[in-house]
């Protein structure tokens, strides 16, 4: 049985780990909180507390006797200061190097595109301009160097039962309406994630998770936030980079039918 360690059992990877429990899978699981430690070894993950340093990455049992490492880590930040991970990231490399981690998987962004017009898939040339954008793109290639094989997912903006970002855009001005929006929901992330573990490569693969689901922003958070009865964003006039994420290799390649297939939840 593949054993899976999960570096961040946060949002996203806290399920994902009750996730691969229920279907047999020997896990571990990372988290700074005590609380979510406990609630992790009463799910039968074998949980460590582990705090991942912008300066360097110390070394920890949990990456011991681990055949796939899946990192969930948010290393960057859209709209965060610059930080040089540099470092660390090179230390988390020797880690999985020393103890022989065979596959790693990325959570990696969207951003990496933004400076992308039309649709765009994993075989652009990324250039982004942002600094979330030109981070998560180092980290990529920090790890693509590694003597591992390593599958990059990158996410669209996550969205799920208790997370939206119409809550932090409502009543606000907004100058991105003419845009579409490229989210995903957490049960499709973890449902792509699942599909990467099964499928292990040979050689570095990326994959685009994205919901094949884009109506403009200005009609899709106007209508989330009547549903949720509050106040909509204001939509301003502004010149807007249309972009499309597209997820055909995930679908083609992985097989993978996404579940939420409609966003207006």
């Amino acid at each position: 049985m593949n054993k899976i360690g999960i570096l961040g059992c946060g949002w996203l990877g806290f399920p994902l780990a009750e996730t691969l429990i229920k279907k047999g899978y020997v896990v571990k699981g990372t988290s700074t909180s005590s609380e979510k430690i406990k609630k992790l070894s009463r799910l039968g993950v074998k949980s460590y507390h582990y705090l991942f340093s912008p300066e360097k990455t110390s070394n920890s049992p949990f990456f011991k006797s681990i055949d796939t490492l899946v990192i969930t880590i948010p290393f960057v930040r859209r709209g965060g200061p610059l930080i040089n991970i540099n470092n660390s990231i090179a230390s988390l490399v020797k880690i999985i190097e020393n103890e022989s981690i065979k596959k790693v998987i990325y959570l990696s962004s969207i951003s990496v595109y933004d400076s992308q017009k039309g649709i765009v898939d994993e075989s652009c040339n990324c250039n982004p301009n942002s600094n979330s954008g030109i981070e998560t793109l180092k980290i990529e290639n920090q790890l693509n160097n590694g003597n591992f094989i390593t599958s990059h997912i990158r996410l669209g903006g996550l969205i799920g039962k208790d997370r939206h970002p119409i809550y932090s855009l409502s009543g606000k001005k907004f100058h991105k309406g003419n845009e579409v929006i490229n989210l995903i929901h957490q049960d499709d992330a973890i449902g792509v994630i699942l599909k990467v573990i099964k499928n292990l490569n040979k050689e570095n693969l990326i994959f685009n998770a994205v919901t094949p689901f884009h109506p403009s922003k200005k009609e899709y958070y106007s209508k989330i936030a009547d549903q949720k009865n509050i106040l909509p964003p204001r939509f301003l006039k502004a010149e807007n980079i249309k972009r499309i994420v597209n997820s055909n290799r995930v679908i083609k390649l992985l097989n993978y039918d996404f579940k939420v297939d409609d966003l207006n939840i």
